[in-house]
């Protein structure tokens, strides 16, 4: 098992924790892809950010699970992280399927694709040209990483302590948030609040399971 913390700087924190919920999976690939690079920007020895300027915290779990966990105050949440992980001299690396290698330029172009206007055009050709740009940016890779993207099962799950919406057993003030769209949610009320090892300890498939009583 290998677990690394690290503490989130406002602007990254903005985006992990945006005001309005996340409801689609280009939002979780958003998601995804700036903490990635985040994570990339740890190898740069002067970016550091200390435990007193840290609006919260994400921990990349490795084990038979590869899992995000992002921290805040009173909301937690966690997606799969579909990418190998390596620690070579200190210095993180991030491939995708053993041979792409997920940098910069390649986490930019997914960014920029799955946020244009043509993504959310009417007509797929309309989609063509973006794609075929970043394929001569950074290579034919880009559309392999970007199909299994947006194929992946993103495993997303929240934990929510929110006294202010509480509402007897239809919205509970400890509860689980499971899966994002409007037409899949779900909630599963907790009798107490949970602190981060407990929600990693929900997922992880080598501790004793949870029961709903």
């Amino acid at each position: 098992m290998k677990q690394y913390s690290f503490n989130l700087s406002s602007v990254i924190y903005n985006k992990v924790f945006p005001m309005y919920r996340v409801k689609t999976k280009a939002h979780i690939i958003e998601i995804l892809m700036e903490i990635t690079r985040y994570i990339l920007l740890q190898n740069d020895p002067d970016f550091v950010i200390h435990d007193e300027d840290s609006m919260g915290k994400v921990i990349l779990y490795i084990d038979k699970m590869s899992r995000l966990f992002f921290f805040s105050k009173n909301k937690y949440y966690s997606i799969v992280f579909p990418f190998h992980f390596l620690e070579e001299d200190g210095q993180y690396k991030i491939v995708f399927n053993s041979t792409i290698e997920v940098n910069s330029q390649l986490i930019s172009k997914v960014l920029s694709t799955i946020t244009c206007d043509e993504f959310k055009a009417q007509c797929s050709l309309d989609f063509i040209e973006p794609i075929c740009n970043a394929e001569d940016e950074c290579g034919e890779d880009f559309w392999e990483l970007l199909r299994e993207l947006l194929l992946m099962e993103d495993g997303y799950i929240r934990y929510d302590y929110d006294e202010e919406h509480e509402s007897g057993d239809t919205h509970p003030k400890n509860h689980y948030d499971i899966f994002y769209s409007s037409n899949a949610t779900f909630k599963v009320g907790l009798d107490d609040n949970l602190n981060n090892d407990d929600f990693i300890d929900l997922v992880n498939i080598n501790t004793n399971c949870k029961y709903l009583r």
